[in-house]
């Protein structure tokens, strides 16, 4: 006996296993990232002149002294940084509030990752920063916000005072709606952790201690190839930044893992349940 299905039932299943398998493949990822960290041990820098998917653990330096971003609300000096400002939105009918991004930013510089054996050149272009919250301020609405942050407000012009798009004006100090400011920052001699794809190369070393080789993202990602970028974006070794601790990195990645599949199971026996 053949099961024929109504074109409704296949209609509700094919959205449901368009929206579970994103979340599942996904979270899975996660999984597997996570039991990586915590149970396997980093590589040595010797190691990324063979070439290939790298897990490294050190001290993030500068290339130059004075080769570094600045972050743009506390204006600290720092390899890189990622600026998030989040507004408050009520619902009503539930009486229930969410924060939601309003604006994003992110800026980083080349820099050299040092252990015990050598230190490496890190390429950023391409890479998942995961980094630890270094500051964050929260604005009340109607109230007037640190200087630094009134000044980020005046010289950053995708972020205006009421976050209405109303003109600047008088009021440019000031929120009509709760805002929360956060900065992420890498720091010169800071501990970070990098996954990556290494390859050899020559060019980037000069002096004593540098090694032939340098981490970034895997070169497939920008291929010309389309299957071969395809791949990548399926199948490829994440690229990661962090300045978490081991323990922080691989527990965060487990949690996100979890959340991200039990979602893409739910969505399928959601699929399931209406269209049965």
């Amino acid at each position: 006996m053949t099961l024929q299905l109504e074109p409704v039932t296949l209609t509700i299943l094919a959205v449901g296993f368009v929206v579970a398998v994103p979340f599942c493949w996904y979270g899975i990822s996660e999984l597997r990232l996570a039991n990586r960290i915590l149970r396997s041990e980093p590589n040595s820098v010797l190691d990324t002149t063979d070439g290939g998917h790298v897990e490294l653990r050190g001290t993030a330096q500068p290339l130059e002294a004075d080769r570094l971003c600045r972050s743009p609300i506390s204006a600290t000096p720092c390899l890189a940084y990622e600026c998030e400002v989040e507004t408050l939105s009520s619902s009503g009918s539930q009486n229930s509030s969410s924060w939601s991004t309003a604006y994003t930013d992110q800026e980083y510089v080349p820099f050299r990752l040092e252990d015990d054996d050598a230190n490496v050149l890190i390429e950023p272009p391409g890479a998942d920063f995961r980094l630890e919250t270094d500051a964050q301020v929260k604005v009340d609405a109607g109230t007037e916000p640190p200087s630094a942050v009134a000044q980020f407000i005046e010289e950053t012009d995708d972020v205006d005072a009421q976050n209405t798009g109303d003109d600047r004006g008088l009021l440019d100090r000031f929120t009509d709606t709760d805002r929360r400011f956060t900065e992420r920052l890498l720091l010169p001699d800071g501990s970070v952790h990098v996954f990556g794809t290494a390859r050899y190369d020559t060019t980037v070393s000069s002096a004593p201690g540098q090694v032939n080789a340098a981490v970034g993202l895997d070169e497939a990602a920008y291929d010309d190839s389309r299957w071969l970028r395809l791949r990548h974006s399926l199948f490829g070794g994440p690229f990661i930044i962090s300045d978490s601790t081991e323990r922080q990195l691989g527990l965060r990645a487990g949690a996100y893992g979890l959340f991200s599949v039990a979602l893409g199971l739910l969505a399928a026996g959601i699929a399931i349940f209406w269209a049965f």
